[in-house]
């Protein structure tokens, strides 16, 4: 008697392609598929008819996982299904797009960075590697489908986490509380929810607001040249809000020593509110491309409009006039809608270029002045014109005398 399941242990196979390999009628496909429905689905209609074979992950008790998502009033509503299938494979029903890994979406809000790592050590239970680069797809469906109550974004995976994020209450903190936040996040603890991003950080709710906490001491050069950079990434964004241009809410406060960039989050809206977003890489599939590439070709998917693709590029080119050499796809998010995306406020634009390697050699001289790219030349002169306000603002804030020097430079040139 014909058994379906091990044909399909590599992946899903469309219907015909299983008919033709097995020299079978689609009658005996179907009759089959109902004797074995129980480990099996059966996915699209017609030509586009799929086979699976469902699997589950080592770590987990089910190859099910209800998913949900929290509105912007705090309420949580279903959004469908996640199934584990054979091949590292996975499908998120009811839309039955089958996928290699996990949805784009859900790797987005997986942990990473400085708070990723704290994540980990955390939650030592799941027994995940300490180190999140580390992570295959069957870490972070563990992670999220387990202790994903309060990541980026608002998507909840699992009964688990769905239970956990009932009984969910969040810290209230003043500026006060930030030098033993600080503390704890250097010392490994998990202070607050998962967020990207190298930088030492934590969130906190301060005044009925979730706030990601950036924050350097002022010990060492390099600590000094890192607070440096809290200021200019402020700066920065401040140059964009000026211009009306949408960008993450900051401000900059010093304590005893230690200088925090305290940035709005706009994933989420009030204590318990939530607003989805995903990054331009998982948006676009890509990654290694520049930021006006991708936007490009979403626009002519007709998945994000010309001006939201025009923002894009102009905030590529002003990231490159400001020094800014870290300008990943995941440094750039947007918001889902019914028919694509629109883009999100701006974020994490400051002068990497002048960040202190692992080497310790702080850049203490300007930078060659960038020149535009087939993409961005469109958008070049008004670039030009918000990376001078930025030079001429950041030249009015409070700086090392190096980070001054560079500033004056810039101006200059």
């Amino acid at each position: 008697m014909l058994k379906l399941q091990p044909h399909l242990l590599n992946g899903a196979r469309q219907a015909g392609e299983l008919v033709n390999a097995l020299g079978i009628s689609r009658v005996t496909l179907m009759n089959a598929y109902q004797r074995e429905a129980n480990q099996l689905l059966r996915l699209g209609r017609a030509r586009t008819t799929h086979y699976a074979a469902r699997r589950m992950v080592t770590g987990l008790t089910t190859d099910e996982f209800p998913t949900f998502r929290v509105d912007d009033t705090g309420q949580i509503v279903r959004a469908g299904t996640l199934i584990t299938l054979a091949g590292d494979e996975t499908v998120w029903l009811p839309d039955q797009t089958i996928v290699d890994g996990l949805p784009a979406e859900m790797h987005d809000i997986a942990p990473l960075g400085f708070l990723g790592r704290s994540y980990a050590q955390h939650h030592a239970d799941l027994g995940l590697p300490d180190d999140v680069s580390d992570w295959s797809d069957h870490h972070v469906l563990i992670a999220l489908s387990r202790r994903g109550e309060d990541l980026p974004g608002n998507l909840i995976i699992g009964r688990e986490s769905f239970g956990r994020f009932q009984n969910l209450r969040h810290n209230t903190h003043t500026v006060a509380d930030f030098p033993a936040l600080s503390m704890a996040a250097l010392a490994g603890e998990h202070v607050g929810s998962s967020a990207g991003g190298e930088q030492p950080k934590f969130t906190a709710l301060v005044d009925d607001q979730h706030r990601l906490v950036k924050f350097a001491t002022s010990q060492t050069d390099n600590a000094r040249r890192w607070q440096d950079l809290l200021t200019l990434e402020h700066t920065a964004l401040e140059t964009l809000r000026n211009a009306g241009i949408p960008a993450a809410e900051t401000t900059l406060q010093d304590i005893n020593g230690l200088r925090c960039l305290i940035i709005n989050r706009f994933d989420r809206i009030g204590i318990n509110g939530r607003r989805a977003v995903i990054t331009l890489a998982a948006a676009s599939g890509r990654t290694g491309i520049p930021w006006t590439d991708a936007a490009e070709e979403l626009e002519r998917d007709d998945l994000l409009s010309s001006n939201d693709s025009q923002r894009i590029s102009l905030l590529d080119a002003f990231g490159a006039l400001i020094a800014n050499t870290d300008r990943n796809l995941y440094n750039i998010l947007l918001y889902p809608t019914e028919t694509g995306y629109t883009i999100a406020p701006a974020f994490d634009q400051l002068p990497m270029a002048y960040a202190p390697p692992a080497s310790g050699n702080i850049r203490n001289s300007a930078i060659n002045t960038p020149r535009p790219t087939v993409n961005t030349l469109a958008t070049w002169d008004d670039a030009r014109t918000l990376a001078n306000e930025f030079w001429q603002r950041a030249s009015k804030q409070r700086l090392s005398d190096s980070m001054q020097a560079i500033v004056t430079a810039h101006i200059a040139r």
